[in-house]
């Protein structure tokens, strides 16, 4: 199978929007986002630069050595945000999301979670005419080797209608061709999530925060729940300061600990007495970021789409609860 990452849905969220993935309904950037985005770059380059200038100012060095410290400037140019690499088998229901072409190429670009055998859940901005998800990858830990992976194509693709005129509906619901035989991870309550204060950020995304490189390798990595409505909080002030919708999402991360391009729609794990449930899914970055990646983000709670989730299976005569 052949494998590629271009697309618009390549990335968990553009410099300019915001977003997770590539989105056709993501609203137009602004000047301030614009000007983020070419310091980035700067920044960007200029390290690079000087990588390059280093490497090339030691032509006269053995090989050996020349080679070693190469891999040293590489590290400096690329980490995992806070984050590490996932050993095999232990998110198998963390799933790639992609488009098979008819030549039987894929584009992987975003991430999900399987949460019945026929049902798995991604970002709303995920879905975009001109990369439709129609494959997804369970059981993965990295694009370039599937061998192991369960591959099970997309029936049909629903985008809650309420999304993107109203904030915190960033989600889709993928049902599937055929059952999977990965066992599907259960769906926090509301009540689950008003209880814990961390959450695991598992996906597919980049791993360095200006979101250059690294993506189509499972990575996680736990942070804290920094806003969530638990009851009648008044999270006014942190609504605006972060855009978000408490109703309907919480913001975790930051501090170099976060989800990254690519990491969209992929899930928000919590432990409740000992057993793993997705608490949300990966939608965007808060607002007044500096860097792409690593400054926090804004996850979709799961547990406020079940009304949505249940009238795409009963369309599909799916009549199982989550």
């Amino acid at each position: 199978m052949t494998t590629t990452t271009s697309g618009p849905g390549s990335i968990r969220r553009s410099v300019a929007t915001g977003q997770r993935a590539g989105c056709a309904h993501c609203p137009p950037a602004e000047e301030p986002d614009l000007k983020v985005a070419v310091e980035n770059l700067s920044r960007k380059y200029t390290k690079l630069a000087g990588v390059v200038a280093r490497y090339m100012s030691e032509a006269g060095l053995e090989r050996a050595t020349r080679t070693a410290n190469a891999a040293r400037f590489t590290d400096e140019l690329v980490r995992i945000v806070g984050g590490v690499e996932t050993p095999p088998g232990k998110y198998p229901d963390c799933a790639l999301i992609g488009r098979r072409f008819p030549n039987g190429s894929v584009n992987w670009f975003c991430s999900g979670v399987l949460v019945h055998p026929r049902v798995v859940l991604t970002a709303g901005h995920c879905q975009d005419p001109q990369s439709a998800m129609n494959v997804v990858a369970l059981n993965a830990v990295t694009m370039t080797d599937l061998q192991d992976a369960e591959i099970v194509g997309v029936r049909r693709v629903r985008v809650n209608p309420q999304y993107p005129q109203v904030i915190g509906n960033d989600v889709s619901v993928l049902i599937l061709r055929r059952g999977a035989s990965v066992a599907p991870v259960p769906v926090a309550t509301t009540e689950d999530v008003a209880a814990v204060a961390g959450t695991t950020l598992v996906g597919f995304g980049n791993s360095d925060v200006l979101s250059t490189k690294g993506f189509g390798t499972q990575r996680e990595v736990t942070v804290d729940i920094l806003h969530v409505r638990r009851s009648d909080d008044d999270l006014d002030e942190a609504e605006q300061a972060l855009g978000f919708e408490s109703d309907l999402e919480f913001v975790a991360g930051g501090g170099g600990f976060d989800s990254c391009n690519g990491d969209s729609g992929g899930p928000a794990y919590i432990d409740v007495g000992g057993v793993r449930k997705v608490a949300g899914l990966t939608s965007r970055a808060t607002e007044g970021f500096t860097n792409p990646c690593g400054d926090g983000g804004i996850y979709t709670r799961v547990d406020t789409q079940r009304p949505f989730i249940r009238q795409v299976l009963q369309a599909a005569g799916i009549n199982d609860e989550l």
